[in-house]
Order: structure tokens, then sequence, then C-alpha cells
């Protein structure tokens, strides 16, 4: 009896924690709210209460891997979201590249190649770019609101935003630098695709284990294990 109403009120702080997570907040400034790290507390506290009733109702080796599990859970998402946005980054890449290149090439100076390109591209590639164009109207030179891009959208980002910013702080040619960095991201892209070619085989494993093989088991051996107790017994 006391085993329900326990999860009863383990269910009720874990909706009231989600909910305490994303209730609405008031916004103070019409400016842009700054990216801040949440806090885990909300998590670990359910995955702590929910460790502690697994233990008390089912067995102690049981809490302590579902609070590992909880645990590592909240890890684990945050690496799959930067994973997930490096390969936004690397399939955008090569064509905010080539839109640069048309754009230096029909005349436009860096300042309004950027502002071009950051209009026509939907991807976080584009959307950095459009964030540095905001930037500069505010106030602020092109080279120093290019220069956390690669922070704050990602790593690959790092070589275009250098010869960006060398071409508005230098005046170095841009077309000959974008070109070569052209090739370079199709071949970063080719690279990744075929890694993730590889990665399939053994992504696939694991639906080949669990769903394939118990029926071919079952179509194959079964009928055959059946028959030989059914001889055995006879």
């Amino acid at each position: 009896m006391a085993l329900p109403i326990v999860l009863g009120l383990l269910w009720m702080a874990v909706v009231v924690l989600w909910g305490w997570r994303w209730r609405p907040r008031q916004v103070r400034s019409p400016s842009p709210p700054r990216t801040r790290p949440r806090s885990p507390f909300a998590a670990k506290a359910a995955g702590f209460a929910l460790a502690a009733v697994l233990a008390v109702a089912v067995h102690p080796v049981v809490g302590v891997g579902a609070g590992f599990a909880m645990w590592v859970a909240p890890h684990r998402r945050r690496v799959q979201r930067h994973r997930r946005k490096q390969a936004e980054v690397v399939e955008e890449l090569p064509e905010a590249i080539d839109l640069l290149r048309l754009a230096a090439s029909s005349g436009l100076n860096v300042h309004l190649a950027v502002a071009a390109v950051g209009e026509r591209l939907e991807g976080p590639v584009g959307s950095g770019l459009s964030e540095a164009v905001r930037r500069t109207r505010a106030g602020t030179r092109l080279g120093d609101a290019l220069e956390p891009l690669p922070d704050s959208v990602g790593e690959p980002l790092r070589p275009l935003i250098r010869v960006l910013i060398d071409a508005d702080r230098y005046g170095t040619e841009l077309e000959p630098a974008l070109a070569q960095l052209a090739a370079d991201s199709r071949l970063l892209r080719r690279r990744r695709a075929e890694e993730q070619a590889r990665l399939l085989p053994v992504r696939l494993l694991l639906p080949l284990v669990t769903c394939i093989l118990p029926a071919f088991i079952l179509l194959t051996l079964a009928p055959v294990l059946a028959e030989t107790l059914t001889v055995l017994r006879q």
C-alpha cells in the first residue's frame, strides 16, 4: 500500500519540478536574452528521488544504476546537441563559402558580402553571419563582430572567419582564399559522410540483434528443437 503512495508522490514532484523549469519568464528588456547554461538541479533532484525509491522498493543495485543513468543522461544530451550542431555547420559551410565567392566576384566588399549571404542561409552559419551584421549596425567593427562566431556557432567555421577578418582589417583578397576554403570544406564534409557510413553497421547491430535475430532463431531453430524433444520423449 505504501509503494503506490510513494510512487505517486514522486511523480507529482517530477511534474512540479518540470513545470517550474519551463515556467514563463517575464521579459525585462527588448534586447535578445543572453544564452546561459541552465541549472541541472531539477533533473538531478528528480533522478536522486527516483533512485532512492527504486533502491527501497526494488533493490539497492537497481537504485544505484538508475541514479547513475539519470546523472549521465544530461551530459550525454549536451554532447549529442554539440555534435549535431557541428554537423550542421559542416553541411552548410560549403554553400556559404560559394555564396561569399559569388558575392566577392560580383564586386561586393566583405561587409556587403557577409550581409547578403547571412540573409540567404537559414542554418547556423547564416544565423551567425546575420548576428554579426546586426552588431555592425550597432557600431561594432565587422572583424570584432565576426571574431566570437567560432566559439558560439562551431569550430569548423574558424578558417572562414579568419579569412573574412583578414579581408576586413588588412584588405587581403577574398576570392582566392575562399576558393581554397571551398575545396577544404567539401573535403571535410566528404570525410564526415564517410565516417557516418562506417558507423552505420555498428548502429544497425542493435536492431539486428534485438529484432531480426530472435525471429530467425524462432523460425529456424525452434521447430528443430521441438521435433528433437518430441523424438526424445517417445
